[in-house]
Order: structure tokens, then sequence, then C-alpha cells
């Protein structure tokens, strides 16, 4: 079937990406990515043991999970986890990424058991290997060691047996196996070198109350995405494999490094894509719902406690929306165009569907939220002109603009001589 070389339809988002690092402002060729690649990149964190909304409210909490489009969980092995995940994989063809942790029994926080490891293996075998996507080594024992004092020995030897049992099976061998977080450069460089026994790099890209793309880089850590791919990843895997973000996201409890709710909106969706466009593999946003308890645990959900959406769960849900376009594997085609204007902070990414219709997403990636004063920023939009080069025509341009609470208004632009005009903000748009 011969494909269309005019007629191309393009759908912007408020969000500019840059492409492989290319300024399309010099009218080069960029290779688009398939549409769905983005969607499928995107993971909630849930907590269906926990004694709280999550267990008493499974049902109202899948009926989001059905709206969000989200295709990708992440929970700890445990029976709940299993029913649940073959229930969401069943209706909704939800996966999980099961994060495997067992300690030795007594009281606190006891230490890692790894003779414990074939157990929980044989759980996922019976109980859940259909629904699961990956294994996950233990989370953030840095932090939760307790009285562990060897720990660093410790989380090597859970890791290492992990992945050696899991490759060893043949019913696991087919599982990506993810490294152990960890929350420090410390205990990065102390834990070392996994390379031989991860698929994937872990890494918890919190980045307190700044702007996803941040910049800055720095020994102490300055949650810049470079300071976490170029210092902490390297000492998991020095030959650069791969990386997850199993957690991320912002929280709204502002005394404590907080943003508002409607920042948050702004932040969660453009992290998702500064994440995607360093070459983040997968970004799984901790979670999927507030867990009602004081401080920034109780809120860093996409939904609050009584399951009402925060504007993050309208964003995720917008973008997936738009974007969805599940398929065979097709191979995305390339686009000589450029952006000219006010380009100052602008970030793209170009898209394609199987429709062969371009989607290019465009925003600013700019403080939308004052961490000094704490209140909400609005930074003026940028004007940029998209110009179509090769002699192919653009038949219509339809923007998708994200407004600051995260619903999309929707626009027929006008096209003059091959160009369309729109503005450039601290939300997503898509063309």
């Amino acid at each position: 079937m011969k494909k269309r070389l005019v007629a191309k339809r393009f759908n912007a988002l408020n969000l500019c990406f840059i492409i492989s690092g290319i300024s399309l402002s010099t009218g080069e060729s960029v290779k688009s990515i398939s549409a769905d690649t983005f969607v499928d990149s995107i993971g909630v964190q849930t907590h269906w043991r926990f004694p709280n909304v999550y267990f008493n409210n499974y049902t109202g909490l899948k009926a989001k999970l059905a709206e969000s489009g989200i295709r990708h969980l992440r929970d700890f092995a445990h029976p709940i986890t299993y029913d649940r995940a073959n229930d969401l994989y069943n209706s909704l063809g939800i996966k999980t990424y099961i994060l495997v942790e067992r300690r030795k029994s007594g009281p606190g926080r006891q230490p890692l058991d790894s003779t414990q490891i074939d157990e929980a293996l044989n759980e996922i075998k019976t109980y859940a290997l259909n629904v699961t996507f990956s294994l996950e080594a233990s989370n953030e024992y840095d932090l939760s060691h307790g009285s562990d004092t060897d720990w660093v020995n410790n989380i090597r030897n859970f890791s290492i047996t992990l992945y050696t049992k899991a490759e060893a099976d043949e019913m696991l061998r087919n599982l990506p196996v993810i490294g152990p977080s960890l929350t420090s450069l410390k205990a990065y460089k102390a834990v070392g070198n996994l390379d031989r026994y991860i698929d994937y790099v872990n890494l918890h890209m919190y980045q307190g109350s700044y702007w996803p793309g941040m910049n800055g880089l720095d020994q102490n850590g300055s949650y810049s995405i470079t300071w976490y791919l170029n210092e902490l990843a390297p000492f998991q895997s020095p030959s650069g494999k791969r990386v997850q973000a199993t957690e991320t996201g912002y929280h709204n409890y502002i005394p404590h490094d907080g943003v508002s709710e409607e920042a948050d909106g702004k932040y969660t969706v453009r992290g998702l894509a500064e994440f995607f466009r360093y070459g983040v593999y997968r970004t799984s946003k901790y979670e999927l719902v507030n867990q009602g308890q004081p401080g920034q645990e109780g809120v860093f959900g996409l939904l609050r406690n009584d399951l009402s959406e925060k504007p993050s769960f309208q964003a995720v849900k917008n973008l997936i929306s738009i974007l969805n376009d599940k398929g065979p594997i097709f191979e995305p085609d390339t686009l000589n165009y450029t952006l000219n204007g006010s380009m100052d902070n602008v970030r793209q990414i170009l898209f394609q569907k199987r429709t062969d219709d371009f989607y290019l997403i465009v925003w600013m990636e700019v403080p939308s939220w004052n961490m000094t004063i704490k209140i909400d920023l609005y930074p003026p939009p940028q004007e940029i002109v998209l110009t179509l080069q090769d002699n192919k025509i653009i038949s219509g341009a339809t923007l998708y603009a994200f407004n600051n609470t995260a619903d999309v208004n929707t626009f027929n632009l006008t096209i003059r001589d091959n160009q369309v005009t729109f503005y450039a903000t601290d939300k997503l748009s898509i063309k």
C-alpha cells in the first residue's frame, strides 16, 4: 500500500521535544517515533495490599485505571497483588511489574532473606506468570535495611540470586529483571556494578519541587535528569544498560518540597516526556491514589483519597487518549520541517501513528511553581511557526492544547503558505 506523501496531519501537544538532540530550526529531516511507544512507556505505582484506600476501594480504582489508559503497574509480590493483577490483565490488559522482596521474620525491619526467593518466584509462576511484565529487586534498601549492618552485601546477594534463579528457570527467563532501587549517590557507589545481573538500571528520579527539565549537575545531587543518568546509573551498569524510572513524581504537601495540584499536573506529563526524551525505557509515576496519611507520603497520588481526579490524572489520561495507537509494529517516517520563532527553553518530540499522521508535542521547559513563595507561575507563551519542507503539503493541522487544569482545548489551525503558527506554553500541546 502506497503511503501518503501529502495530506499529512499535525496534532500538537503543549509539549515541545527535541528529537535526538536535533534542533529543528535547521530544517533537517527528523525521524519520528511511534506514538504508541511513548504511551507504552507510562506506568504507575500501586499498593494493593495496603489496608487503606487501595484495599478498600479496588472497584473504584479499577474503573479509574480503565479510564486512564495506563497499561503498566508496579507493585510488590503478594497474594493480593496477584489476585488484582490477574483481574486487571483479564479485563483491561494491564500488566504488572512485580517487586520481589522477602525478609527474615521478626519485629521491625528485618534483613533481606535470599533463601525465600525460590518461594516468591514459585508464587509468581503459579499465580501471576501471564500478568507479570518484569521482576524487580528490593525497593530502596539503603533506607529500609533497619538493623542490617551488612546491607550492601545483602542487597547485592539478593539481586544476584534473583537474577540467577530467574534466568535458570524456563518459565521466568524471558521476564526482564530490573536492578534494585537506591536513593543516593553514596548507595549506588557502595552497591556498585550489577551489570551481569540486571536487564535494566533502576532509578527513582524524584526532582523535589523543581521543574522536570531543570539544569544542574553536582556530586551532592541536584535532582536533574542528567545527574541521575550520568552520575548514578553508571555505577549499577558500567556498560550503559537502559534505565527504568520505577518511581518518580511530585507530591502536594507544600511545607516539604511539595507543589500545587495545578503545577503537579503540568510537571507530571512534562516529566514523562522529558524522561522519554532522555531515553528512559519506562517511567512509573508514584503513585495512583493518595494514601490519606499525614505529610508528603499521603499526597503523591494521581487521584485524591476520595478518588476524585487531580489535574495530574487528567493530564495523563488526556495524553494517552490523544497518542494511543495500539497495533502491529511499523516503521515511522521522517519529516523535514522547521520551527522558528521564540524557541527559548522549547522542547519537542515528533511522533507518528499507523494512520501516517504526525503528532508533534511541544512545550516550554520552565518553572510553573515558585519554590520560594509557594505560588503557581504563569510564564508568557512563545509564538512558534512550523514550516513543512520537501514540497509536502499540510492539509490539516489540529492543536490539542492542555490548559492549566489539564483539560484539553482543540483548535483547527490556519494554514498559510504551508505554515502553521501556534504558541508554546508550560503545558503540553499536541499538533
